[in-house]
């Protein structure tokens, strides 16, 4: 009987696809707790939805870092057997911010001068011509027309939306919020920008049907009002900060509580960011 030879290379690499005996192993040492392979493979598969195999590297090296830098947050709370956190990816990292905000405190709110120049900013790039729209969508022309003569005669824009058109949106009166000039095709763009406010389109065909549209508002083109930016500028500010503050916080817990990763029990090329060795201060 002829013997075989089993390369070590392709071993090795076949115990990683298949997790030869990995399951059971630490990953790495958080603090005076670990993780174990199987909890972050757990991981993987619920954050991506697909066999932990099948991750890529950056992807795989991105979420490594995510969980360790969570189980870094737990262990400076206490460590898992004082702190109670859920699996589940969601509700996870619920948890984990809200231990992460007893221990380093809420983010500083963006300052006002910070806002302004934002706002400032915002403001210099011109904004295209906006409406808001209604619409019905009839089969036919006949249809269309039918719709729009009733119009005429004193129907309710809403009403009769809700009654005759096929549009998705139908129930709700043909409701289409704020339109943007040169969003759309050209011939059903030009119907609804040379409209004023309070005027109701003629029929128009468009790819799906007849449409009847009316305007209710016009926004001419121009920088967008402040008062409208403002809020928006704040909570993306704030979401920066909140981003910044929570990154500061881990980096600095992590050197209180100490962070190793097992690179050999690694199925892939880490590239994330506990490459080296944290020791505990």
């Amino acid at each position: 009987m002829r013997g075989r030879i089993v390369l070590p290379g392709v071993f090795v690499g076949l115990c990683l696809t298949l997790a030869c005996g990995t399951d059971d192993g630490v990953l790495a040492k958080v603090g005076d707790g670990t993780v174990s392979v199987t909890a972050f493979q757990d991981h993987l598969v619920a954050v991506t939805g697909e066999a932990w195999q099948g991750a890529t590297d950056r992807v795989a090296s991105r979420l490594l870092d995510q969980f360790i830098d969570q189980e870094v947050v737990v262990a400076a709370a206490g460590g898992g057997d004082e702190v109670e956190v859920p699996t589940e990816p969601g509700a996870r990292s619920a948890r984990v911010r809200l231990l992460l905000e007893g221990i380093c405190g809420s983010p500083p709110a963006p300052s006002d001068e910070a806002v302004e120049v934002e706002i400032g900013n915002a403001r210099k790039a011109p904004q295209p011509a906006r409406a808001h729209v209604r619409q019905m969508l009839l089969d036919s022309q006949e249809a269309a027309q039918a719709a729009r003569r009733q119009l005429d005669e004193g129907a309710d824009f809403v009403e009769l939306s809700k009654r005759v058109s096929r549009a998705p949106n139908a129930d709700s009166g043909g409701e289409l919020g704020f339109l943007t000039q040169g969003g759309l095709s050209e011939n059903l763009d030009d119907v609804i920008f040379g409209l004023q406010a309070g005027e109701i389109s003629e029929p128009v065909r468009g790819p799906s049907g007849y449409h009847i549209f009316q305007v209710l508002e016009v926004l001419p083109a121009g920088p967008r009002p402040r008062e409208e930016i403002a809020p928006e500028v704040r909570r993306r500010l704030f979401e920066i900060a909140a981003r910044e503050h929570s990154a500061a916080c881990v980096k600095q817990l992590a050197t209180e509580v100490g962070v190793k990763v097992i690179r050999d029990r690694l199925w892939f090329r880490y590239e994330g960011r506990y490459t080296e060795d944290i020791h505990a201060s």
